[in-house]
């Protein structure tokens, strides 16, 4: 049985597409004990049946289906909240819902803390390379992200609220010291975090950026 959080949105599920996953990337510079991480996080249609947890849900069809196509049926509304109501298993994943609509605030703010995963055995069954967490109405979020073929390139390989178990203990965290907000489509960056360069330098280039009348 699923709650009514959702239920009375007229968007239904797409209302979880907070953030466009073909047109959004964030570059991240990260370190610890003065070595640095490059780090870019890609959002691909793929990726969002992983993030929801659909393959929780396996008395559906939703399960193993196609995952780029879940998400354009989810886009489409012919994937509906009501439709994976129908889950015997809603209850495993539904509690992700509301912060996942909120990915997006979630990666733009600076509050997200990295940590190494040095214990491949520390996350259990989920493969990943780096644990991000930060606090989501009185609760931590746990967003895994696991490097692609490609070095240097992350995607998010899962994404849920704390429960019982605490993924941080024993992992190493790492300093932001830079991020920016990439647009695709347009390649316009946003820096939305930087300690690396230094105040004056900043200060200049904001002057070359908005010279006086």
């Amino acid at each position: 049985m699923c709650s009514n959080t959702f239920n009375n949105n007229p968007k239904h599920i797409p209302y979880l597409l907070s953030i466009n996953y073909s047109d959004a990337q964030y570059h991240l510079i990260i370190g610890r004990k003065g070595k640095s991480v490059d780090i870019t996080i890609e959002f691909k249609p793929i990726d969002f049946h992983h993030l929801m947890g659909l393959g929780k849900l396996k008395d559906l069809r939703i399960a193993t289906q196609n995952q780029e196509s879940v998400y354009f049926g989810i886009l489409n509304r012919t994937i509906t909240y009501p439709s994976i109501c129908k889950s015997r298993y809603i209850g495993q994943i539904e509690n992700r819902f509301t912060p996942l609509s909120y990915i997006e605030q979630i990666f733009d703010s600076n509050k997200l803390i990295f940590r190494y995963n040095e214990k491949q055995n520390q996350f259990s069954l989920i493969e990943t390379d780096y644990l991000l967490s930060t606090a989501f109405s009185g609760n931590d979020i746990y967003i895994f992200i696991k490097e692609k073929e490609t070095v240097g390139r992350f995607f998010c390989r899962s994404f849920f609220p704390k429960e019982k178990k605490d993924y941080t203990i024993g992992q190493p965290q790492y300093t932001l010291l830079f991020k920016e907000k990439i647009t695709v489509s347009t390649g316009e960056k946003v820096i939305q975090h930087d300690r690396l360069t230094p105040k004056s330098d900043s200060a200049k280039i904001s002057l070359q950026e908005n010279p006086k009348k």
